[in-house]
């Protein structure tokens, strides 16, 4: 049962992406200058810089659901991440 907000909260952020893809174009999710965001670079971040394992949580996100771009992939990494770090 409290997965709910958690699962609603990835979807949102999941929107929003698509929507600043969208709007800005595929370059801006991948932007150093602050304009864009990179999902990515929080989940290396939160992984504490190990490349290994952000590229494996991104591959069992997106092992779960085959329809997930890497962008998607990462931010329901990311928020599984967090979840589990409370």
């Amino acid at each position: 049962m409290n997965d709910l907000p958690s699962f609603w909260a990835v979807i949102a952020g999941v929107v929003i992406v698509v929507i600043l893809v969208r709007r800005f174009g595929r370059g801006a999710a991948s932007r150093k200058d602050g304009l864009g965001v990179d999902v990515e670079s929080d989940l290396l971040r939160l992984c504490r810089g190990d490349r290994a394992l952000a590229d494996r949580l991104i591959q069992h996100e997106l092992d779960r659901k085959p329809d997930l771009s890497r962008t998607g992939a990462a931010l329901m990494a990311l928020s599984r991440l967090r979840d589990d770090n409370r």
